[in-house]
């Protein structure tokens, strides 16, 4: 393939702005997971990217399939299984702080595309189609399949691959456009988890609550803690402690309640 890497080059180049648009056409439509309704089996935004994606394709000129709205696959040719690409469109809660643009109006600033899924993955995604448009549109010669395949649940489970693989074998190769350049070898996991702390003599100073977050894979920007038995002033001083140390910002309420609001980055 080294011989045509020239051509395929100057393709995407040629092609970069049709695929921004693409890109932004699809980070669009919220598809973060919702209620099931029928015919939608991770809510009507995750059916809505789905169908808009496999349109896309379609329109290029290549064969699609969809498996009842929880994934979708696009071929490169009808030969022999040889590579799946696993992509998905779904996306986490949008969350706050954005502040280049709202989190589904994606906006293209000094040569980035700002908005909710544009790296995580509907971005990758659009790259892979992309990529074997290329590939499709040059008359590159492969010797075997190389498909697309398009999940809806990823950021939930994965429910969504987990129905494919029932209706169709692995390819002999798999790889997925979903983390840092080059490769990722092997995501390790995660723990899922409930902790429980007991402190047997609390007396006045106590932990009232903590909230944060709205998903369990999804690094929040803050936190609010309610606290009893304690002054602003000892507050204060492990607070600056905290943000000399770690950047993360503290603001306070004391009425009605003592609330602590700690402010820090998402990912």
């Amino acid at each position: 393939m080294r011989k045509y890497r020239e051509e395929i080059e100057k393709y995407i180049d040629e092609h970069k702005d049709e695929m921004v648009e693409d890109i932004k056409r699809l980070c669009a439509i919220n598809s973060e997971r919702s209620e099931y309704v029928e015919g939608a089996p991770f809510g009507d935004g995750p059916r809505k990217a789905l169908v808009l994606a496999l349109d896309m394709a379609e329109k290029y000129g290549f064969d699609i399939t969809n498996y009842d709205n929880y994934a979708g696959a696009i071929d490169l040719n009808k030969k022999a299984k040889g590579l799946d690409i696993l992509a998905h469109l779904d996306v986490v809660p949008a969350g706050e702080g954005w502040s280049v643009t709202n989190p589904f109006e994606p906006k293209v600033v000094d040569g980035k595309i700002y908005g909710r899924g544009t790296s995580d993955d509907k971005g990758p995604a659009v790259a892979a189609l992309y990529a074997l448009r290329a590939v499709k549109e040059l008359g590159i010669p492969v010797k075997k399949n190389a498909r697309l395949v398009l999940g809806t649940d990823e950021e939930c489970g994965s429910a969504c691959i987990k129905y494919y693989y029932t209706k169709e074998k692995q390819a002999p190769m798999t790889f997925s456009p979903d983390g840092e350049f080059p490769v990722v070898n092997i995501e390790k996991g995660q723990l899922q988890g409930e902790f429980l702390a007991v402190v047997e003599d609390a007396g006045d100073k106590r932990l009232v609550s903590i909230d944060a977050g709205t998903k369990v894979n999804v690094v929040p920007p803050k936190a609010k803690a309610v606290i009893e038995g304690f002054t602003v002033d000892e507050v204060e001083k492990e607070a600056k402690k905290v943000t000399k140390e770690t950047g993360i910002k503290f603001s306070y309420d004391l009425e009605p309640v003592f609330e602590i609001t700690a402010m820090g980055a998402n990912a």
